[in-house]
């Protein structure tokens, strides 16, 4: 985990060719004291992380972001009203060693996040 202490992984539930990941966030990080001290968001490049690296947990392996197609950021995530989170993950191989990820990050009817990437295997 590149940030210690940021989330925890609550379920992985495996459906066809990816997995929802249901998270808890920790609202007292102290990201939040730079992101933002009066009203705390969850940064967008953090989000891509937790991507990342709940796709290496998945996969057992070592990934790097190798193309971010695209990302929309719709609803700021503020981890004091939404610590709970649900990344939905569908994979794509494209070759042996590249995958396209279609990823939306949500809970209930709220949909925060959605974006395509591709990762390549580095391991």
């Amino acid at each position: 985990m590149l940030i210690k202490d940021f989330y925890t992984i609550n379920d992985l539930i495996f459906r066809g060719s990816g997995f929802d990941a249901a998270i808890q966030l920790n609202p007292n990080h102290e990201v939040y004291q730079g992101h933002f001290p009066e009203q705390p968001v969850v940064p967008g490049v953090i989000q891509l992380q937790i991507v990342k690296e709940l796709l290496e947990e998945v996969m057992q392996t070592k990934l790097m972001m190798d193309n971010v197609i695209q990302v929309k950021y719709l609803i700021p995530i503020t981890p004091n009203e939404n610590p709970e989170l649900i990344f939905s993950i569908m994979n794509k191989t494209v070759d042996e060693n590249t995958i396209k990820s279609t990823i939306t990050i949500g809970f209930n009817d709220l949909v925060f996040t959605k974006a395509r990437i591709s990762f390549l295997n580095i391991s």
